[in-house]
């Protein structure tokens, strides 16, 4: 029962673009995602919140969800919180709660805009929100009170477009990378199996960190975190992946396959190269094949104008760059940027 009232509902919006970062080499007070038709931006003074600080988020709205985000408060201990995010034998001590504290901190510091990219069903909207309002430690008695922001509740409470996250579920994910691939993975499987994405925008979601001086990701940094990523989201969460890479397209594919008690890739630590498994497996590459005519297709039937400005974006993006021709960069920009079906 206890595992039950902590399933709640996330708007597919904070599931998409990430209200967290992975930790950094260096303290990152903004992150910033470029669309073709907008842009995602978060900042914090006090630096952005990462994989802990998420679990403490989580952890409150599934407390709130218990009276159906009909209240912004909530009542609790900082003991309570620790016994719900560390491990049984690691709950109590001074450093334990002053981190709890120092995450409110960075969630009542947190602004979030979403400048033309918050989707609601029939458009995507200019919208920003914080997420705390006020926190008060009461140092006698030990309570914690903390409110949350209005509009951001609200739109917990009222969105149509959500996926429900189980908490318990989702902090057996140790990997801060596993547990950003696990929301990114759970909104795009709203209404399909199968999801393609661009190498260098998923690592964007994904928060990665560049090597130093690089303008684009690596495609083996990228690949290395996957692997043990979906090996760890197939073992302990109840989505079960399958993963292709696309070499030459640079594009990732995702299918959801249905649960068993282990995964091919669960079984083996064996990662098989890209080439090796597009000669192999006919059908994929027949389905790449016919995802690249459709998308071509596609763009052929656009305005001139809008042509234009989409060739205009691919040459001023250095990621685009990286494909092997123009129909490649035609279609990883019209995918990255939801002009496709394969991308909603």
């Amino acid at each position: 029962m206890e595992e039950i009232k902590k399933v709640f509902k996330e708007d597919i919006n904070f599931l998409e673009y990430p209200n967290w970062i992975l930790d950094k080499r260096n303290k990152v007070n903004t992150w910033v995602i470029e669309k073709a038709h907008g842009k995602y931006e978060i900042s914090s003074l006090k630096g952005l919140p990462t994989h802990f600080d998420k679990l403490v988020l989580y952890f409150l709205l599934s407390k709130l969800a218990e009276f159906q985000f009909d209240t912004l408060e909530i009542n609790t201990t900082r003991y309570e919180i620790a016994r719900n995010i560390f491990p049984q034998k690691k709950i109590t001590g001074k450093d334990k709660f002053d981190r709890i504290m120092t995450s409110l901190r960075k969630w009542k510091s947190v602004a979030i805009h979403f400048e033309g990219v918050f989707f609601e069903g029939d458009s995507y909207k200019i919208r920003g929100f914080s997420i705390i309002d006020e926190y008060v430690l009461d140092k006698e008695s030990k309570e914690l009170y903390i409110r949350f922001n209005n509009a951001y509740i609200k739109q917990q409470k009222e969105t149509k477009f959500y996926k429900l996250i189980n908490f318990e579920q989702y902090k057996k994910l140790h990997k801060a990378a596993s547990a950003r691939l696990y929301e990114i993975l759970v909104k795009n499987f709203k209404e399909r199996n199968e999801w393609p994405i661009n190498l260098q925008a998923l690592a964007e979601k994904l928060t990665f960190e560049k090597r130093e001086g690089a303008k684009a990701y690596y495609p083996s940094d990228v690949l290395k975190h996957l692997k043990s990523s979906i090996n760890e989201i197939n073992k302990k969460t109840d989505l079960c992946i399958d993963f292709k890479y696309n070499k030459d397209a640079n594009i990732c594919i995702f299918k959801q396959l249905k649960k068993r008690k282990e995964t091919s890739i669960a079984k083996s630590d064996a990662w098989v190269p890209a080439a090796k498994d597009e000669a192999n497996d006919s059908k994929k590459k027949k389905s790449m094949e016919k995802q690249l005519e459709e998308c071509l297709n596609k763009f052929s039937l656009l305005p001139q104008e809008e042509k234009d400005e989409i060739r205009r974006a691919i040459k001023m993006n250095h990621f685009y760059q990286l494909q092997k021709d123009d129909n490649q960069r035609i279609f990883s920009y019209m995918t990255n940027n939801k002009l496709l079906k394969t991308d909603k």
